[in-house]
Formats: structure tokens, C-alpha cells, sequence
């Protein structure tokens, strides 16, 4: 399947992980909200505070951990337009399709049109999962996902080297995960809403910080 084509990159947003109506993650991912109520409300406010009626999100899975219903409440407080990759944690049951302008498992190649760039194009490779290689990753092809809530803050540092065999509180399944942390590339950025202030992140600040790595 030839990637979308989309040629008004100023209108485009990624998003991933915000947890709806999960109260868990505020503990788990160190949240700084008091209830879920407040975290929901703080992430739409945040969303609509950057996202215009003619924008386009993706969001890259774990939406919500509610039902059909207040999926579909939720989406209709949320502006723009938005396309939906599927998380570990969405189920389709509870997904209202009739919101978004596509919804999509495993993974999807778009390709921006940029003027300012090699090719006079973006291509970008989203999933909700880090991957190793990807879509013309050989050409510069961004990828961009979530899942991992910003765990990078958990990475080694020079004053603890051995954090990840210190560290009794955190599982075999994160360890593995920090480690192939370490294999990320410059052209991948985690869009994660823990790592983005709970915000949507524009196309255009994405490319700044992968330029800046780049440099």
C-alpha cells in the first residue's frame, strides 16, 4: 500500500498514550493530576488548545480505557479531525469509527509534502511500537510512535550505570525495553502525550527536534 499523501504539513498533529479514564496511569507514568477526571479534562483542554477544526491528529493507540460510549463523549469535546492507529490497549469493539477519518492496526506510511526537505518530502512510518527498521528508514524516513510514556527519564545515567540491575522495582519486560532504547535512532521520536507537556505535537516542532539530533 503506497503511503497517504498529505501536502499541508502546517495542519498536521501526533499524539499517543493519553489513558483515558485510566487511573492507574497517573500512578504508574507519575501523572501530576490528583483524579481522573482532572487528567481527562486537562488532556482535551491541552488538545484543543493547539488542534483547529481543519487540523489533523493522529493518535497512536491507547486512547481510552473506557467503553464505546464515552469514547464516542470523548472525541466529540476534541476539535479537528483525527485518524486513529491502533494501541495494545484499544479494542475496536469500543472504537466509534464513524469519528475518525480512518482507523488502522499495526501500522501506517504517510508521506508529507515538505518543500523544505531533501526529497521536497517527509515520509513517516507511524505505529503505536518503536520499530528497528521501517518504510525508507534508508532515505531518512521518520518513525514516530508511543507506548513507552517517556520512560527515557529511567535510562542510565553517567552516576548510575546500572540502574536497570539496581532497579528491583522495574520488570524483565521494562529492562528489555530500556535496552532497546538505546538503539533508537535520530529520525524516531516517541509523540507520547507523558513526554509532550499531554499535548498533541505539531509536524513542524517534531522536525526541529529530529533536525537538531540530526545535526
Amino acid at each position: 500500500m503506497s503511503p497517504l499523501v498529505f501536502k499541508e504539513p502546517e495542519k498536521l498533529y501526533f499524539t499517543s498514550d493519553p489513558h483515558f479514564g485510566h487511573k492507574n496511569i497517573i500512578h504508574f507514568c507519575e501523572r501530576p493530576f490528583e483524579s481522573v477526571e482532572e487528567m481527562n479534562a486537562k488532556l482535551i483542554d491541552n488538545w484543543n488548545s493547539v488542534i483547529k477544526e481543519d487540523d489533523l491528529c493522529f493518535i497512536l493507540g491507547d486512547f481510552s480505557m473506557w467503553g464505546k460510549q464515552s469514547w464516542d463523549n470523548l472525541l466529540s469535546r476534541m476539535i479537528g479531525r483525527k485518524i486513529l492507529i491502533l494501541g495494545n490497549h484499544d479494542k475496536l469493539k469500543n472504537v466509534p469509527v464513524e469519528r475518525f477519518e480512518l482507523v488502522t492496526d499495526g501500522f501506517l506510511n504517510i508521506n508529507v509534502i515538505d518543500p523544505d526537505t531533501k526529497f521536497h518530502e517527509q515520509l513517516i512510518t507511524l505505529c503505536h511500537y518503536a520499530m528497528l527498521s521501517w518504510y525508507q528508514s534508508h532515505r531518512g524516513a521518520w518513525q514516530l510512535f508511543g507506548h513507552w510514556h517517556n520512560k527515557k527519564i529511567l535510562a542510565p545515567t553517567e552516576n548510575n550505570e546500572n540502574i536497570l540491575e539496581a532497579n528491583l522495582e522495574v520488570s524483565d519486560y521494562v529492562k528489555e525495553e530500556f535496552i532497546y532504547m538505546e538503539r533508537i535512532r535520530s529520525t524516531q521520536y516517541d509523540v507520547g502525550v507523558d513526554g509532550n507537556d499531554f499535548t498533541p505535537i505539531s509536524y513542524f516542532d517534531i522536525k526541529k527536534i529530529i533536525n537538531k539530533k540530526l545535526a
